[in-house]
């Protein structure tokens, strides 16, 4: 059956399934209770699949009770760009975040869409020390103000764990626990470390995490430089650094780590507890505590050994990660240390061959049990209000799988079978998650179980600087084609679009870019002409288009724009997606190329491609219902007199209809 079949049959679902229980009334009463499961990632038609096949049986369950819908992303559909939506019931001309990456246009450097940390403004010089008179800010980039704030307002209580996008935590009266978005504690989103005494065998030497060279000292011992976060006390803000003793056994194929006090014995495969690190910043004054995960990969011949990112320690947290700031400490105490950074699960680590499929699993259920141990926690504490709870584990491992599931990815062949079930085991281990949640449903308590976007196969990569740069729009040195350096070798004054981020095109706008040399009122032909012509690309190896879709972002988002708005979002076709190089403005030699990085599914597309879900024990009163709407149709379950700005109550008959 044709995926478009399927998911024509796919849609009439809820109403076969509904006639097998009793529904709900679209005439609600008023809850006490409303859960929300955010499932990053969780694709309808994979969904379908597997509720059919019957490993998804609570899911199954929960559709009878109310509906199992497609629901319109955003555009882009990016994470950040989808939940900024959700918490905010307004798109991207509104709460501004168009992309993982965004850029000064004056400089067109990248910078994190989401969150800056910006320096004290007063420092007191004495000697090499560097002393703040005021203390650093971390700004949330994101605007528009959260649905739950009517909530609070109204004495209705709040708490959303792991919530993408709110790094740092607003300090309203909601509880809440930082999620995507959140860096770890070098300030990036997760580099892992690496030490071995094989360097040269490791030959990827691409961004995600650094590999050290290390050596025997004699009688085993390796002494292993834990790199920190810079020492903004000190002039010249140099790297705080711990030393981490490792004493191997090779005959007894173990090794100990010393670090920060503790002494910790691993066997060769084997990972660790998380182990607490301190950074003096001004030695017995200041310090900065981080947690890490050490993985003895190999211990003979070689040393192998694999350290986490250093997360933030939840218990003495170097940067705001909860609301109130106790909380996340709180969570530890009762809970055990856990994953801080937004992005938990290691994909660097595997794509760069640190970690195989098998070991990158592995970490991937350590994050899965952990946030499996929040949610029972909250769950137990869950008598009023909201409760939104945010998994990240399907996106993440879908991402590093689909080519799994996916006969015509480049790397499906030579994928070792044993993982060929991994996508199927983490949907069955989120049917876990809904049935503990249905397990404490009672009276008029509401779920509802929504992502931010589906998923697609990542099949052939393309440079969309390198194609700018063979039709005429991009100046570059050839000499310099390919070059790992952002934008090197480019003559802006002959350059009249570029592309930077996943789905961002910008021209290089007089008045707005440095050196730029597009007039404002050449903008509409030229966007008009790029529309054409990017839409016109097909794939000389298959045939198939290269771009479903070039949105005029003018068009899709009336009314004034912020200035690191992109001029175009590009929609790829299924199968296709921006190259990794172009994200930060590279310029490889062929347009087109095969993906094979692990990283092999995508959702960074046409937005019609990948809707998200909604599933719950209520029936929405729309056809169209859009994730911009599930803010204001969650405040409307509760007895308040002011629901949030933006979007629609799908759920109330009288609301839609007027």
């Amino acid at each position: 059956m044709k995926r478009r079949d399927f998911l024509k049959t796919a849609a009439t679902l809820p109403l076969v399934l509904a006639t097998l229980g009793t529904g709900c009334s679209a005439r609600r009463r008023t809850a006490r209770r409303v859960l929300v499961l955010g499932i990053d990632g969780m694709d309808h038609f994979l969904l379908n699949s597997f509720i059919h096949e019957g490993i998804m049986p609570n899911a199954a369950r929960l559709a009878t009770m109310g509906g199992l819908n497609l629901m319109s992303t955003s555009n882009p559909p990016q994470s950040p760009v989808a939940w900024s939506g959700f918490i905010t019931g307004k798109g991207p001309q509104v709460h501004g975040i168009f992309d993982f990456i965004h850029r000064n246009p004056m400089t067109r450097t990248p910078y994190l869409s989401t969150s800056r940390v910006m320096d004290p403004g007063k420092v007191l010089k004495l000697g090499e020390w560097r002393l703040p008179l005021s203390g650093a800010k971390v700004e949330l980039l994101r605007h528009g103000e959260p649905f739950w704030n009517s909530l609070t307002e109204q004495g209705i209580p709040v708490t959303m764990v792991k919530l993408p996008v709110e790094f740092p935590p607003g300090n309203g009266k909601a509880r809440i626990l930082s999620g995507l978005g959140t860096p770890d504690l070098r300030g990036s989103q997760g580099s892992f470390t690496f030490f071995t005494d094989d360097a040269r065998s490791i030959t990827d030497d691409t961004a995600g995490g650094i590999v050290v060279p290390v050596r025997d000292y004699g009688d085993g011992c390796y002494r292993c430089p834990v790199r920190g976060p810079e020492n903004s006390m000190r002039a010249g803000n140099p790297k705080m650094e711990i030393m981490a003793d490792v004493w191997v056994d090779r005959d007894a194929d173990a090794l100990r780590i010393d670090v920060g006090g503790r002494s910790t014995v691993l066997g060769r495969g084997q990972w660790s507890d998380w182990i607490e690190l301190e950074f003096q910043a001004i030695p017995h004054v200041s310090s900065v505590k981080g947690i890490v995960r050490f993985y003895a990969k190999e211990i003979s011949p070689r040393l192998k050994l694999y350290m986490s990112p250093i997360n933030i320690h939840p218990m003495d947290p170097a940067l705001p990660i909860s609301n109130p700031h106790g909380l996340s400490g709180d969570l530890a105490r009762e809970v055990g240390l856990y994953y801080t950074q937004g992005f938990p699960e290691d994909t660097k680590a595997l794509s760069r061959g640190i970690l195989n499929d098998e070991e990158y699993l592995h970490q991937a259920w350590i994050v899965f049990k952990e946030r499996l141990s929040l949610f029972h926690h909250e769950l137990n504490r869950f008598k009023a209000g909201l409760l939104f709870f945010y998994f990240s584990s399907l996106d993440l491992n879908i991402h590093m799988f689909y080519r799994t599931i996916d006969p015509f990815s480049p790397l499906h062949e030579s994928t070792d079978p044993r993982f060929k079930a991994a996508v199927r085991e983490l949907y069955a281990g989120i049917d876990g998650v809904i049935g503990d949640a249905m397990d404490i449903l009672e009276g008029d308590d509401r779920l509802l179980v929504i992502s931010d976007h589906g998923f697609a196969p990542f099949n052939r990569s393309f440079n969309l600087n390198s194609w700018l740069a063979g039709n005429g729009y991009v100046s570059v040195s050839l000499s310099n084609a390919g070059n790992r350096d952002m934008f090197e070798g480019v003559d802006w004054s002959g350059t009249a679009a570029y592309g930077l981020g996943l789905n961002s095109l910008y021209l290089n706008l007089a008045g707005r870019e440095n050196g730029g040399i597009v007039k404002r009122e050449e903008t509409p032909e030229l966007l008009t002409r790029l529309k054409r012509e990017l839409e016109s690309i097909t794939d000389p190896v298959n045939g198939k288009k290269v771009i479903s879709n070039a949105f005029i972002t003018s068009e899709i988002f009336p009314g004034p724009l912020p200035p690191h708005a992109p001029d175009m979002i590009i929609g790829y076709s299924r199968g296709y997606r921006a190259s990794w190089k172009t994200t930060l403005g590279g310029f490889p030699k062929d347009v087109l190329t095969d993906n094979t990085d692990p990283w092999s599914g995508t959702h960074c597309i046409d937005p019609a491609i990948v809707p998200c879900v909604l599933l719950s024990n209520m029936r929405p009163e729309v056809d169209d219902p859009d994730l911009t709407d599930m803010g204001r149709s969650i405040a409307g379950m509760f007895d308040i007199s002011r629901l949030p700005e933006g979007g629609r109550d799908i759920f109330r008959r009288k609301e839609n209809s007027g």
